[in-house]
C-alpha cells in the first residue's frame, strides 16, 4: 500500500516534470521589451510619422523629377548632414513611393 504523502509526492514530481518544460518554452518565445521602431533611420521615422498628405505631396513630387517642384525635406533631428538625411530620405521615397 502506497502511503497519501508517497501519491502527492508522485504528483508534485509528474506536475513538476510537465510544468517545467512548458515555463521554459514560454520563457523562450517571449520577446524582450525595447522599442517598437528601434532599427528605423532617422528617414525612415521621419516618412512615418509625417500625414498621408505629406506622404502623397513627398511622393508626388518624387515621381515628377520636376526641378521647379522638388521634395520637401521635412526636419530631423539627427547626428546626420542635411545632405546625408536628404539621400536617406529620397531612398525611403524609392522604396515607399
Amino acid at each position: 500500500m502506497i502511503s497519501r504523502s508517497g501519491v502527492r509526492g508522485r504528483r508534485a514530481s509528474v506536475f513538476a516534470a510537465t510544468l517545467s518544460p512548458a515555463a521554459l518554452l514560454a520563457g523562450c518565445t517571449r520577446q524582450e521589451p525595447g522599442p517598437a521602431h528601434a532599427t528605423r533611420s532617422p528617414a525612415q521615422a521621419a516618412w512615418h510619422v509625417s500625414t498621408p498628405e505629406e506622404r502623397a505631396s513627398h511622393c508626388d513630387a518624387y515621381r515628377r523629377h520636376d526641378p521647379q517642384h522638388p521634395v520637401t525635406i521635412p526636419p530631423h533631428r539627427s547626428d546626420q548632414t542635411d545632405e546625408e538625411f536628404a539621400d536617406d530620405f529620397y531612398a525611403v521615397l524609392e522604396k515607399e513611393c
